[in-house]
């Protein structure tokens, strides 16, 4: 080895050491300092959006929101919680923030059976009528079925015979519609309510509910495989692996 390769790792080691002792020393300044933290950008992120989604843990409690999506989902976020990365956390606060403007909430709950309540928070409610407001990318030309579950419902916890849903885009562009109250489509409602709440108390997982909301559930690789793994048994968590592999020419 030449004079010059070994003076070259001999400074190395000498830089490496110095780092070390640097590193070590605010180490031990930080933990004998009694100046309290300071509070950075993604604290105050990660603060607020707590506060405008608070965990539920009374599973005699189930949310309007909860049995209108995927109840998969809904059990997941309660027993197994997928951290939310700060971009979807400032993307769910801007939506938020965005539309809070034009609401005057109000909260109720409905008895749902079986010692469950349905419990839930209107965007607005006025003498006649129950708004929600929804942030979409394209209007749609007829509502997403969970906010149409969402509305009924607010119908029924606050007495009221019709609502609307309020879609916006990106550019500001509005679509309404008028949504009767349905009988029907409550005692679903209620009827998953108390589903969920059986799962919940048993430590059960619900079956998948399948649709596009899937592609960016924050669960996403517990009930679908990245990648094939026959000793993993299925493609999607209560699948059958034979059923979708290719099977053999005769």
């Amino acid at each position: 080895m030449s004079s010059g390769v070994k003076a070259v790792r001999q400074s190395e080691k000498i830089l490496e050491k110095a780092r070390n002792k640097i590193k070590e020393g605010v180490d031990n300044y930080r933990a004998a300092s009694d100046a309290p933290p300071k509070v950075d950008v993604y604290d105050v992120i990660e603060q607020v959006f707590s506060l405008i989604n608070p965990t539920n843990g009374d599973e005699s409690k189930i949310s309007i929101d909860e049995v209108s999506g995927c109840l998969r989902r809904a059990y997941l976020d309660r027993k197994d919680p997928q951290e939310a990365t700060h971009k979807q956390m400032m993307a769910t606060i801007i939506e938020k923030g965005a539309l809070s403007i034009l609401e005057k909430p109000a909260t109720g709950e409905i008895d749902a059976g079986s010692g469950v309540k349905l419990v839930g928070r209107a965007d607005r409610v006025e003498d006649e009528v129950v708004m929600v407001f929804r942030s979409v990318a394209e209007l749609p030309e007829m509502p997403f079925a969970e906010h149409f579950m969402q509305l009924n419902a607010y119908l029924h916890m606050f007495n009221k015979q019709e609502g609307v849903i309020i879609y916006f885009d990106t550019e500001g562009n509005e679509l309404e519609f008028v949504v009767p109250r349905s009988e029907k489509l409550l005692n679903e409602t209620t009827r998953r309510a108390r589903i969920l709440n059986t799962l919940l108390k048993n430590n059960i997982a619900p079956t998948l509910e399948p649709s596009n909301r899937c592609i960016n559930c924050p669960h996403n690789e517990k009930c679908y495989y990245p990648s094939e793994d026959k000793q993993k048994w299925g493609f999607w968590a209560r699948g059958k692996w034979r059923e979708l592999k290719a099977k053999p020419i005769l």
